[in-house]
């Protein structure tokens, strides 16, 4: 191996290093930045398989995203800091029970129950359809008080990977 072909060896080993750590380190901060929005929200722990995708604090609201790598996925939490920010969070969560406005989203609710959440009595809205890509999804959504003031929380899977006993325990493990 002559010099030439070493020092491009090296280069690259150094380059790919180099890269390998700053992706390390932009993942471990996505993390501790979601981390600590969703203290803010409420302690939980999250379905299997669910990464931080993005937390964030602005304009008096209070936001956390998680999904399991599949972009089909989703888990958001948006609180609000003011209980007068609580009817906009209820204002879009009735714009996201089914066939209230997006006419790619074609959803028909499932079922409408009653469930205890942080000792609070909230409804979930479990409904079932297409996402605009038309993929067949399930969709939670409820809206309860979290830490810091109301909380939407929305939850999305592909049908098949929907597995309500697995969502029974992730609702259960937020207190």
């Amino acid at each position: 191996m002559n010099n030439l072909t070493k020092q491009i060896l090296i280069t690259g080993v150094l380059l790919f290093t180099l890269v390998a750590c700053t992706r390390t380190a932009v993942v471990n901060d996505t993390a501790r930045i979601v981390a600590k929005a969703a203290a803010q929200i409420a302690a939980f722990e999250l379905p299997p398989g669910y990464e931080p995708e993005f937390g964030l604090h602005a304009l008096g609201y209070t936001v956390v995203a998680y999904n399991p790598g599949d972009d089909r996925s989703h888990l958001y939490l948006i609180q609000s800091e003011e209980a007068a920010g609580g009817a906009a969070l209820e204002k879009a969560l009735q714009e996201l029970v089914p066939g209230s406005h997006d006419e790619k989203t074609r959803m028909t609710v499932l079922e409408q129950r009653p469930f205890t959440l942080r000792g609070q009595p909230v409804t979930l809205i479990i409904s079932t359809g297409t996402n605009g890509a038309g993929d067949a999804i399930q969709q939670l959504t409820t809206l309860f008080q979290g830490q810091g003031g109301p909380v939407l929380l929305v939850l999305s899977e592909p049908v098949a990977r929907w597995h309500q006993a697995t969502i029974d325990t992730f609702l259960a493990s937020i207190h």
